[in-house]
């Protein structure tokens, strides 16, 4: 290991330190043992890998580092035979970082074992800094408390790449290597455990893809029936498929599958667009041998978590409505299933997998767009799966679809049907029923359609798809008037629940029952879903609508638990502070602790402090890494920074490695060089990283650059990816590029990443050709910073032209840092026009800085007028940042009253953040009554900036009082100001 000075690599010394190498003559390698007894199963599922003897389990461990892995080198650690049962294998790989396999013997494995597993390895001697631990246990490892705490762990040790290979991962490994099948379980095993996909396994998730025949049955939308069509009773069969430019997507997919690579897709689109019958049309090109899985039961998200370990490879994962798996229930459970399909995406002992979703274009935008600084992060594993991974199917039929759909009209009366009354091409809206559902809910009497509204706003607030009737019936009360509510008659709601369930023209019904499974408990009730149509709808025509009180006292009565978290940032957002902290108590009850940091916000607005503090804390005991912050900041504002700093330097010495940053940030610039550093040498013995790397900074802040370089290397060859970037910089600076150079090829050869480092050294050392190389490693392993640099690189070392095509493929995978970096360089290039028609083009690829430039490239090139109605076309199409340059452009040039009108107009159409700019105008305006209602409306409608804004509109009307109470109490559903309400149970275990 490189470190401080005098140290050399154990490795090249063949220090024994960590015992034995496991060369060819080994014992580990090259002796005898017992292998497990025979399997029973003729066609066997998982291997008995729990038959297996210690001895034989030593073995398999070595064998999983040389032979699966190819590690060049292998080294034992440990004593074998140690009481306890356990194995420790350090190896050191060409394609990947050092690792270290840890095996104990378990007879069943928990997530505390795998917490223990974890924690021991971290504070132990972390043998050559390696980067990746690989859990094996033989016993099974799939239940979800497992699944759900590697993700956690993952999450909060980013340093590390963590690994659990238990029986179903073993098997699906050792399937690959019928060599060490035979070895460690016998011939007669192997012969029926590695024989062909289609002999195997009944119990494995799903079946074989011809058993699915019946495509209403993986949701297929049903489509109407026409009028003296026979149908005794069944559904009718779906009409001739139309192909168009999303199908050709979707079978270069199809065909990647089938050549052996995994791959997701995600269709999206509107409701009733076609995405799910695109998928199904899919499946039947798939050879027969491949299965299909649904997950289901008990619910779709859990069932996926506990079987995706079992899902072998030419499986199809059916994953329509993909937002009911990476959403519910709360996003801890979300983000342990994108973790999972990642996982599964990359394991190549189980290619090919094929993943098929389906999603809404508002929750393709809520899942992979980043939140605003000093938001939580909530869906940032599923935006990291989802990432380039989308094709996009329009609403419309373009002119060859109608074409061939008006040739269909001749023999098939639906679809002459929809030719003829389908209004812009929306055939499929038309075929599934959707604007018989729009009918349905137009016409409804107004329970129905208070019914209807309740479900709504309780979908597009957060509720999963299946409602509970008491939750619909308990709401429904402020959508009617009075006098509708008391002229209602009695059993009305039942009566409206049949009228909701008859179906539009054979297709679907607003409502659908959902019966519970025979195998549910008997108290479960019936649930109700709303039609996809009109939930979609919903969120469309609603969106700028506040949903009233009952609504709200409903979802906290009746919702499933796993729903109150998300409800409870809902009320937040919109400024419903006493709702909020209701439904963060009852997502506590649940047994979620996302809402603890949402808790401390709440209270230090309300002013109550010592229950913030509280709060906070119990967040960041919970992991939440967001909180630290708002502790520190709290706890200054009230003169207890030192209090909070002793309780941090506690989480610290217990394991919290934010906690340690901020602990060991105040120690060094706050209690003197000689307290500082004698509180952290405890950790600085332990090759913390964190520890390490502060102390680097420190020292480099005050003009030590030799002592930033020692301490920065050993950082870096503790994990710490950014003291790399960083020790190397400094090297190049003090010293010379060339020995940066031979430092990181040190750390490259033990599997650190090391490419931004090098691309930096390489330039420093006039090597540009070998330096773009590196940017682009940077790039193929998700770097989204070094665009600018690569960009300026190719253009020196390839010209303009290749480097213009290889950031427009990166932009079209989905990179808007590079759509930001073509702009740039077509600007530097003097290609003006170019690259405003580029930015016009491509406005969805646009960040916010680029397209800001692009309005100004507008301005010069094109003028005030062009640009406005550019903006104005762009506006109506949802698109809020458009609206706001729009604005600022107007009143730039003396237009107000045009600006405010276009703002009215866009918050009536239910554009983002239009209320907000509405308010600010009619502020610069003089209209502060008009401001404050439209920061009202905005508030309620999720706007929530909003509640901010208003603060300052009634404080400069004079209003402070009520200023006050909107600050620290926020509002009432129907946009009044809240009075002020007393938090309960304000403490937790």
């Amino acid at each position: 290991m490189i470190g401080g000075e005098g140290e050399v690599s154990e490795v090249a010394t063949g220090s024994e330190r960590y015992g034995e190498i496991l060369g060819p003559d080994h014992p580990l390698v090259c002796s005898d043992f017992p292998p497990a007894p025979p399997l029973t199963d003729t066609a066997p599922l998982l291997l008995n890998t729990g038959d297996l003897t210690w001895e034989a389990v030593e073995h398999l461990v070595a064998a999983l580092a040389l032979k699966v892995d190819q590690a060049r080198e292998a080294r034992l650690f440990g004593r074998r035979g140690q009481p306890q049962q356990g194995i420790d294998v350090v190896a050191f790989l060409d394609s990947g970082p050092t690792s270290v396999y840890q095996a104990k013997r378990y007879e069943r494995f928990t997530a505390a074992d795998l917490r223990d597993a974890v924690k021991r390895y971290m504070e132990g001697t972390r043998p050559f800094a390696a980067q990746r631990l690989v859990v094996i246990t033989t016993a099974d490892a799939s239940d979800v408390k497992v699944v759900e705490t590697l993700a956690e762990l993952r999450k909060s040790h980013h340093n590390l790449k963590i690994e659990l290979w238990d029986q179903g991962q073993l098997s699906n490994i050792l399937r690959g290597f019928p060599d060490l099948v035979v070895r460690f379980f016998g011939r007669a095993t192997a012969e029926a455990f590695c024989r062909h996909e289609t002999d195997r396994a009944p119990d494995r998730p799903g079946a074989v893809i011809g058993m699915f025949t019946d495509p209403y049955a993986l949701d297929v939308h049903r489509v109407i029936q026409t009028e003296g069509a026979a149908t005794d009773g069944r559904p009718a069969v779906l009409p001739v498929y139309v192909g168009r430019g999303h199908d050709r997507s979707l079978a270069k997919a199809m065909n990647s599958a089938i050549s052996g690579n995994s791959e997701l897709v995600v269709l999206v689109g509107e409701s009733s667009s076609g995405k799910t019958r695109a998928c199904w049309e899919a499946v039947q090109t798939l050879p027969a041998d491949w299965r299909l899985w649904q997950p289901i039961a008990p619910s779709p998200g859990e069932a996926l978590l506990r079987g995706m370990a079992s899902v072998g490879p030419r499986t199809v994962l059916w994953l329509d409505d993909l937002a009911v798996f990476l959403s519910a229930p709360g996003s801890e459970r979300g983000a342990a299933v994108a973790a999972g399909l990642r996982d599964l995406l990359n394991d190549a002992a189980r290619q090919p997998v094929l993943v098929l979703g389906t999603l809404w274009p508002t929750e393709w935008e809520k899942f992979t767009t980043r939140p605003d600084p000093g938001e939580p992060d909530r869906h940032r594993e599923a935006r990291v799966l989802l990432t380039g991974r989308s094709i996009r199917v329009p609403s419309e039929f373009d002119e060859s679809a109608l074409s061939e759909a008006r040739e269909h009209a001749r023999t098939d009366t639906r679809f002459a049907e929809a030719v003829e009354c389908a209004r812009d091409g929306r055939i499929t809206q038309y075929l599934s029923a959707a604007f018989a559902l729009i009918e349905r809910y137009a016409t409804a009497p107004a329970a129905a359609k208070a019914v209807l509204h309740a479900a709504m706003d309780a979908r597009r607030l957060g509720c999963r798809k299946e409602l509970p009737p008491a939750l619909l019936e308990r709401a429904t009360a402020d959508y009617m008037a009075e006098d509708e509510w008391d002229d209602l008659p009695d059993g009305w709601f039942d009566d409206t629940l049949a009228f909701l369930g008859r179906r539009c023209r054979g297709a679907t019904s607003p409502l659908v029952k959902i019966r519970p499974r025979p195998s549910a408990p008997a108290e479960v009730e019936p649930r109700y879903r709303l039609a996809d149509f009109l939930d979609q709808f919903g969120r469309v025509s609603r969106s700028t609508i506040g949903a009233p009180n009952s609504l709200w006292e409903a979802v906290a009565e009746f919702s499933n638990p796993g729903d109150y978290s998300g409800l409870a940032w809902e009320a937040r957002n919109r400024g419903l502070f006493r709702h909020s902290f209701r439904l963060h108590l009852h997502a506590l009850k649940s047994g979620s602790g996302e809402t603890l940091g949402l808790a401390g916000d709440l209270m230090e607005r309300a002013g109550w402090h010592d229950q913030a503090l509280h709060w906070y804390r119990c967040a960041i005991e919970a992991g939440d890494h967001g909180t630290h912050a708002s502790l520190i900041s709290l706890s200054g504002a009230l003169g207890r920074e030192r209090e909070a700093m002793d309780w941090l330097r506690a989480r610290a010495e217990a394991g919290d490695g934010l906690a340690l940053e901020y602990a060991a940030e105040d120690a060094l610039a706050n209690r003197g060089q000689g307290e500082a550093m004698g509180w952290l040498q405890q950790f600085i013995d332990e090759a913390n990283a964190v520890a390490l790397y502060s102390v680097a900074q420190n020292a480099e802040e005050n003009g030590r650059q030799g002592e930033a370089i020692d301490w920065y290397r050993r950082a870096a060859e503790a994990g710490d990816s950014v003291s790399v970037l960083r020790c190397a910089r400094l090297v190049a600076t003090e010293s010379d590029a060339e020995e940066a150079l031979d430092w990181l090829q040190e750390l490259e050869q033990r599997g650190v990443r090391v490419s931004r480092a090098k691309a930096e050294a390489l330039i420093e050392a006039d090597r540009p050709v070998e330096a773009l190389a590196c940017y682009r490693e940077v790039v193929a392993q998700g770097g989204r910073m070094v665009f600018d640099a690569a960009a300026d690189l190719a253009i020196e070392c390839e010209g303009m032209e290749r480097t213009i095509e290889w950031l427009e493929a990166h932009v079209a995978a989905g990179s808007i840092v590079a759509s930001a970096s073509l702009v740039r360089i077509l600007l530097n290039g003097g290609r003006t026009k170019e690259a405003l028609r580029w930015c016009r083009e491509n406005v969805p690829r646009l960040n916010i800085p680029a397209f800001l430039l692009a309005c100004d490239l507008s301005l010069a090139v094109d003028g005030y007028e062009a640009t406005i109605d550019w903006l104005a076309e762009l506006a109506a199409s949802g698109n809020a940042g458009a609206l706001w340059r729009s604005a600022f452009i107007r009143t730039e040039n003396g237009r107000l009253e045009e600006a405010l009108q276009s703002a009215r107009e866009a918050a009536s159409r239910g554009v983002p953040t239009a209320h907000q700019l509405a308010g600010f105008l009619a502020t610069q305006a003089g209209r502060a009554e008009e401001a404050d209602d439209y920061y009202r409306r905005g508030a309620l409608a999720g706007e929530s900036f909003c509640i901010a804004e208003l603060v300052e509109v009634l404080e400069g009307l004079g209003n402070e009082d009520e200023a006050d109470r909107v600050r620290r109490f926020g509002l009432e559903p129907s946009g009044r100001t809240a009075l002020e309400w007393k938090p309960v149970n304000t403490r937790v275990s």
